[in-house]
């Protein structure tokens, strides 16, 4: 099953956007710009940043009209004016550096998401939130249908959502021509990369809060890398669970209580709560890391949302960054720990993808993946 799995999780070049003849085309194009918003306004603009490019390959290409759609949030229906996109089609207008603020358009498509769009520039158009079509989280083909109607080719970018089997991420491949983003290139080649090509030793670093969705990460990247280093709740889980530690798999010896007291990491300690790793378990995680030609780092070693807890997540993070390897990092609250500190540059590449990279690493099955390489 694994020889089949490295067999396509490469990107084909078929399937790669500087290979494709847009020339004259409608593009269809799937992005994730799923970002926060705080009293109306955009609080971090990362995944659309990184989806320009893609949309100014496509025009590159030669595409005649290049027509996105995304979701955003969860939607109680198609009225909830807090997931429109029009505050996306308000910020690509600048990014694309639009004569104009975008104007609404509206179309003959039977679908609360489709029936009307922004036109940002004068090939650039944004539809509204997929998700306020409640087929979009069926899979439904007839609003594949629908869809298929604004492309020749479709162009999928939202790589954060490959785990998950909707309409515009799965049915709508079996109607159009499809490619890969360059975001969704990039996530791919370097993820197969740390999974079957790393140089070694290669460590990887679990931590987090979502205990049932690192537990399989752990045990897969357990016969992959020389060391996994395991922190956070996932850890103070595993050994509350007793459950073996392995001969390449490390857990804490010492940790920090709500008191702000170093402790032991047994089973009553564990139970009054232990937030972050201690100095004792520090120093075994850098002796580990020192060697190191590879660190994958998913999920942070501590509560790191109280700064009380922040310690032991800021020092392997500075130690780190200071090791000659290739970084990879991956999870919303990794990827925060690292813009707070200022060391993005010191990682070869972040994640877009919270669950789908964690599917990903844990090798369970993405029908929508496997269908766009193949």
């Amino acid at each position: 099953m694994e020889e089949s799995f490295k067999r396509i999780i490469r990107v084909p070049s078929s399937r790669q956007l500087s290979r494709a003849n847009f020339c004259g085309k409608r593009v269809l194009a799937r992005f994730d710009f799923n970002i926060p918003i705080e009293d109306g306004e955009i609080e971090d603009e990362k995944r659309i940043d990184v989806g320009i490019p893609t949309i100014k390959k496509i025009l590159e290409r030669g595409a005649s009209e290049i027509n996105i759609i995304c979701h955003l949030g969860r939607p109680k229906n198609a009225s909830d004016d807090s997931c429109s996109t029009k505050i996306i089609a308000q910020y690509l207008s600048k990014k694309l550096s639009a004569t104009s603020l975008p104007k609404i358009y509206r179309t003959d498509i039977d679908s609360p998401a489709l029936s009307k769009f922004y036109q940002i520039t004068d090939k650039v158009r944004l539809f509204e939130n997929i998700r306020y079509d409640e087929r979009e989280e069926k899979n439904s083909v007839t609003f594949a249908k629908q869809l298929s109607r604004l492309g020749d080719v479709f162009v999928l970018d939202a790589f954060a959502n490959i785990h998950r089997q909707h309409s515009s991420m799965d049915a709508i491949q079996n109607l159009l021509p499809t490619y890969t983003g360059l975001v969704m290139e990039r996530e791919i080649n370097v993820l197969h990369k740390i999974l079957y090509a790393p140089e070694r030793p290669f460590v990887a670093i679990i931590g987090g809060a979502k205990v049932e969705d690192k537990l399989p990460i752990i045990k897969a990247l357990g016969k992959k890398s020389n060391a996994v280093i395991v922190g956070g709740k996932t850890a103070n889980e595993w050994v509350a669970r007793g459950m073996p530690s392995g001969k390449n798999i490390f857990l804490p010896s010492d940790g920090i209580n709500k008191m702000g007291s170093i402790v032991s990491m047994d089973e009553e300690n564990i139970k009054k709560g232990i937030f972050d790793i201690g100095p004792q378990t520090i120093m075994l995680y850098k002796s580990v890391l020192a060697s190191a030609k590879t660190v994958f780092w998913n999920g942070n070693l501590g509560m790191t949302e109280d700064k009380k807890f922040i310690h032991g997540t800021y020092e392997i993070a500075r130690y780190i960054k200071k090791l000659k390897c290739e970084k990879v990092a991956s999870g919303g609250n990794t990827s925060e720990v690292i813009e707070e500190m200022g060391i993005e540059s010191s990682f070869d590449f972040i994640s877009t993808g919270g669950g789908a990279t964690s599917d990903l690493i844990a090798g369970k099955s993405l029908p929508v993946l496997n269908k766009l390489l193949k």
